[in-house]
């Protein structure tokens, strides 16, 4: 995906650091007069709404096609509401007896923007849909185009212009739900054991031949071969479920796997994103469709 400038769970943090003097005492071990530590004031933002890192919410805010982004749901000129955060709309819901002079800032969304992300360890691209001044400090909510949602101080993303939307190629990602008659453990285990790699092989290499060491490159049975070198990885239990993102530098690509237990133990659901695609969109969407055909009958097979 080409963006100007487009390279390549959190928690907030603060540290302040103290310039303080080496040595109290001259060489001859005379007193010498203590130099008090000059201390950087800095300060505490008193809200928590920056920093929140949600790419696993894909039934939130599902994966957005690039020709799409125009058309997501926003609220504009106003606080959104308990109910308006429920849905695709926006996602920070601002305590106003707190912060009773919370307001929204002059930005009409949805916009556009880049994010350097320190999860993926790349740029980001994002759609920002809340802009708010919360306690005097500028706060702005997002979703992700390959799906999930976060959000940032308004410095830290960089807005891009109507004239570059212009220049950005044609993205389209791969979405799909499905329920699975078989425990979460057992398809976690058809999912990410290399043993079972054999499986899928034929049905991976129907559209471009394989590196006969792929699966050392990985952390699941899966594989794209335009993905480029990797950038981040995560495959692990995650608020009760397991979750699998592995992020790469070509076009952006990532791929997400969130398997989700269910009260009935004996049914799962597995949400898949992968994308985005550029030139090959079809060819992929048909492969991966038959690559869920072939978990979802080895899993039911146990």
């Amino acid at each position: 995906m080409k963006t100007k400038a487009l390279n390549g769970i959190g928690a907030i943090g603060l540290v302040v650091l103290l310039a303080c003097s080496p040595n109290n005492k001259t060489a001859n071990n005379q007193e010498v007069e203590k130099v008090k530590p000059a201390i950087k004031k800095v300060k505490v933002p008193s809200h928590r709404y920056g920093g929140w890192y949600c790419p696993d919410n894909l039934k939130g805010f599902p994966p957005v096609n690039l020709a799409d982004w125009r058309d997501v749901p926003v609220i504009n000129g106003r606080l959104a509401t308990k109910e308006e955060t429920q849905t695709e709309a926006s996602l920070i819901l601002v305590d106003t007896e707190k912060y009773p002079n919370a307001k929204p800032l002059d930005i009409k969304m949805p916009r556009l923007a880049t994010f350097q992300s320190p999860y993926s360890k790349r740029e980001e691209l994002i759609i920002v849909i809340q802009a708010l001044n919360i306690d005097n400090d500028s706060v702005v909510g997002f979703r992700y185009l390959n799906g999930g949602n976060g959000s940032a101080r308004l410095d830290e993303i960089t807005l891009i212009s109507d004239e570059e939307t212009t220049n950005l190629e044609e993205a389209k990602f791969y979405t799909q739900t499905v329920s699975i008659d078989a425990s979460a453990d057992v398809v976690k285990k058809i999912l990410i054991k290399p043993e079972n790699v054999i499986q899928f092989q034929s049905i991976l290499e129907k559209s471009l031949p394989l590196k006969s060491n792929w699966r050392n490159t990985t952390n699941v049975n899966y594989h794209y071969p335009h993905a480029g070198k990797l950038t981040a990885t995560y495959a692990d239990d995650l608020f009760g479920n397991y979750y699998v993102q592995n992020d790469y530098s070509q076009s952006n690509f990532t791929e997400k796997f969130l398997v989700l237990s269910k009260e009935d133990s004996s049914t799962t659901e597995l949400q898949i994103m992968c994308g985005p695609f550029i030139e090959d969109y079809d060819t992929q969407k048909l492969l991966l469709d038959n690559w869920v055909k072939q978990l979802k009958v080895l899993s039911e097979n146990g």
